[in-house]
């Protein structure tokens, strides 16, 4: 294990006591010599300024963060390293989840593995790689994957624009068995059609798993309106508990195809409706209903657009609100840098321009598949409020 060696300064080290798992340039002594000589996507050692160690980390000049920790002891990155993480993470999982067949295992920075993330389907796994220092280390991942899985297929994502970032190239690729796309596979009971290589993210969005019980809870004689509905996680989970009808509005007709099979399969044909287009311009003129739920794509990517993405959540709710007499009203933001205090204030400020009353019946976040690790903001990005208008 001769790994090169990583100095941080007092300012790195002050970072390292803080938690953090990230480093910057102006956190590492010699950074520009050490850029010259050292190729990106190396693992090192890193170490005080005293060489007193510190962990074992992957390096690339090319990112703003430009140093990731992996482990904090002093022990080979390779295949058992990779099948010990994941055995942790998978016991951690089976306290909550104990008989959840599709779960995420490895949740990049909230599981201590910068820039990895795991989904497990069933007999299928979807890795997304974001790192150029975990993309070199991806045959010890697919190495310990198989012997603690035994899976049918693995397939890499790595479309996420993310990888544009440490200049990787974007592409989906099955390094292990093969598969039928879209996959089958049963979750709370449904039979749901998850599309791999065309899909958003991993195919499907498992953070979501206890909101959509909860609305499965009050979903009984109601008419939803799911907006950005993707492939209808809510609006299958509203069918399961029991309501009249769902409309779906997505802008991919992939998607929305995908929801009909679904619907077909689970013999809900009958109940959904599928419109295709603009949900803004939709929800101008929306169908009636007594339950809405809006969960949006991030439109606040960055803080350089915070303010362009600010006035599309606020319209958005705007027009969800006016779409709704009488009913449940449910706002998910998925976006980090809309926290749950701009939440609340948007949801305030329109009910007083609408003039409606609201109770807030629910607070929701990611799933606990999804663990936020409490010195990375950045790993709690989810969030979401239930209210009844009335």
């Amino acid at each position: 294990m001769n790994y090169p060696v990583i100095k941080l300064n007092d300012k790195g080290f002050k970072n390292y006591l803080n938690q953090h798992l990230w480093f910057t340039s102006k956190d590492i002594i010699d950074f520009r010599k050490i850029s010259k000589n050292l190729e990106p996507g190396s693992l090192v050692k890193i170490v005080t300024k005293e060489n007193y160690f510190l962990g074992i980390g992957y390096f690339n000049p090319e990112s703003y963060f430009s140093l990731k920790i992996l482990t904090k002891h002093e022990e080979p990155i390779n295949k058992d390293f990779f099948l010990n993480s994941f055995n942790k993470a998978l016991r951690l999982r089976k306290i909550f989840y104990p008989y959840e067949k599709c779960f995420r295992l490895i949740f990049s920075e909230g599981d201590f593995l910068p820039g990895l993330i795991i989904d497990i389907y069933e007999k299928v796994i979807i890795v997304q790689i974001q790192t150029l220092g975990m993309e070199k280390l991806k045959n010890y991942i697919i190495s310990a994957l198989i012997e603690l899985f035994n899976p049918k297929a693995i397939i890499l994502k790595n479309d996420s624009s993310r990888r544009k970032e440490e200049k990787l190239d974007l592409y989906v690729k099955i390094v292990y068995g093969k598969i039928e796309d879209p996959i089958s596979v049963n979750i709370d009971g449904i039979k749901f059609l998850i599309p791999i290589k065309q899909g958003q993210k991993t195919g499907f969005f498992l953070d979501q798993r206890e909101n959509r019980r909860f609305i499965l809870k009050i979903a009984e004689k109601q008419t939803l309106i799911d907006v950005f509905s993707y492939i209808g996680g809510f609006s299958f989970y509203a069918l399961k508990g029991g309501a009249k009808k769902v409309f779906l509005i997505d802008r991919s007709s992939l998607a929305l195809d995908i929801a009909e099979e679904i619907a077909k399969i689970n013999n809900w044909k009958d109940k959904i409706i599928t419109l295709h287009g603009d949900a803004f311009q939709i929800l101008k003129n929306p169908p009636k209903s007594d339950l809405i739920i809006l969960d949006s794509p991030a439109f606040i990517k960055s803080q350089k657009n915070f303010s362009e993405g600010e006035k599309k959540y606020k319209f958005l709710y705007f027009l969800g609100l006016k779409a709704i007499e009488k009913g449940f009203f449910f706002a998910f933001s998925c976006s980090y840098f809309l926290k749950m205090e701009m939440l609340w204030s948007l949801i305030k400020i329109n009910l007083s321009k609408l003039n409606k009353k609201g109770k807030v019946i629910y607070q929701g976040g990611q799933a606990p598949d999804h663990p936020i690790n409490p010195f990375v903001e950045e790993t709690s990005y989810l969030k979401g409020l239930g209210l009844y208008i009335s």
